[in-house]
């Protein structure tokens, strides 16, 4: 994550030297060029510093990660926003609303922007609350420099679950995300909410505040109808039921399953691909809970395997066969691989191994050129009454 902060002043520059002094990693300082000392300084051609177009102002680098702008900040504003993912100004929230509104145009993708007084009494969240992060920058800023955080959403007002938030910070994933502003309006006017949860931390709940009223946790699919909700939040890693309500439904995919994979050489990537999505929806698991691959290192250079790791964006876990071959809970030995390297299973215990667990949630399945088993991720402990 990259962040710059933008000030006007010595006096906000001196704020945003205290912003940079505790969270160095990714932080640029930008200002007028002479504000930050750098009048007659290099004109610097960092990735980061490059405006738009050639004609455009570049920025005179003041020292390593400062930099000063040459010409006037609504020409170099653009750049600094395309190539940030998190934007600090320092300076009245007027002149940030004019400079980001023209740019504003996804919120899955704009940066987050929080605007501090000159100062340092407010910061306050003005773009990107939830998705991009703002909220939690803003309290960020706020506390490290003694300031007042603003945060303006509905949901975090009122305590209530910012519903794009929910799992965020362990790695849950979500489906039917065109459901998300119905279901969020649903949330902030107490309006009845059903919950499913059978995966992933029961605690999920308590970063936004006390269990809400008008959310009822369903014990059985059976209650669902009674219950007249306006919105379902379904926090599992099995497939849904089919006759949900399609506009009222956000689905958090828990990242609990393993996948234990073994092939033959030379096995393409479509075929690994298939197999282990045939595998899951056969046993009603959701692959958008996968959170690893595991399989022997002797088979950890196979082009196919290393693909359908990268292609689903998962770590690819090796262990070497001595670690496998005394692992518990192995249901299907095979003679034919003790033979070939030397232990008697890979997709089984690679499986277990990588995710903690103590028996297979689905034994090996043998594909085209391939094996398949799978393992949940113990559950965490929770304090969820």
């Amino acid at each position: 994550m990259s962040t710059a902060i933008l000030i006007l002043t010595r006096e906000g520059l001196a704020l945003a030297r205290r912003l940079r002094d505790a969270c160095p990693e990714g932080i640029a300082i930008f200002g007028p060029s002479c504000v930050v000392g750098a009048c007659g300084g290099s004109v610097s051609r960092a990735d980061e510093a490059i405006a738009i177009g050639d004609t455009a102002p570049l920025f005179a680098t003041a020292e390593p990660g400062v930099f000063g702008w040459l010409g006037p900040l609504r020409l170099v504003f653009p750049t600094i926003w395309e190539r940030h993912d998190s934007i600090v100004a320092v300076m009245a929230l007027g002149i940030v609303v004019r400079l980001a509104g023209p740019l504003a145009r996804d919120k899955r993708l704009d940066p987050a922007v929080v605007v501090v007084d000159d100062a340092g009494r407010f910061a306050i969240s003005v773009l990107g609350g939830h998705g991009a992060g703002a909220n939690a920058l803003t309290r960020r800023v706020a506390e490290v420099l003694g300031a007042q955080p603003v945060v303006t959403t509905a949901s975090e007002a009122r305590g209530l679950p910012a519903v794009d938030q929910v799992g965020r910070d362990q790695g849950w994933t979500i489906e039917r995300t065109e459901n998300l502003t119905r279901v969020a309006a649903a949330v902030v006017r107490h309006e009845t909410v059903a919950v499913w949860q059978d995966a992933g931390s029961l605690d999920w709940w308590r970063p936004f505040g006390p269990w809400p009223s008008h959310f009822h946790r369903l014990r059985s699919w059976d209650e669902l109808p009674g219950l007249r909700a306006s919105a379902l939040l379904v926090i599992s890693d099995r497939l849904e039921p089919e006759n949900l309500p399609e506009e009222q439904t956000l689905v958090y995919r828990p990242p609990t399953l393993v996948a234990g994979i073994g092939c033959r050489r030379g096995v393409s990537l479509e075929t690994i691909a298939a197999w282990t999505e045939s595998v899951l929806t056969a046993h009603g698991l959701a692959a958008g809970s996968l959170a690893a691959l595991a399989t022997v290192t002797l088979k950890v250079d196979e082009p196919g395997l290393l693909a359908f790791a990268a292609v689903r964006q998962l770590p690819l876990v090796a262990f070497p066969p001595a670690q496998l071959a005394d692992q518990p809970g192995i249901e299907t030995p095979s003679e034919r691989v003790r033979s070939k390297i030397g232990i008697p299973a890979v997709a089984e215990p690679s499986a277990l191994r990588a995710s903690g667990a103590s028996r297979l949630l689905v034994t090996k399945q043998k594909g085209p050129g391939v094996t398949v088993a799978l393992a949940r991720k113990p559950a965490p402990e929770s304090q969820a009454n």
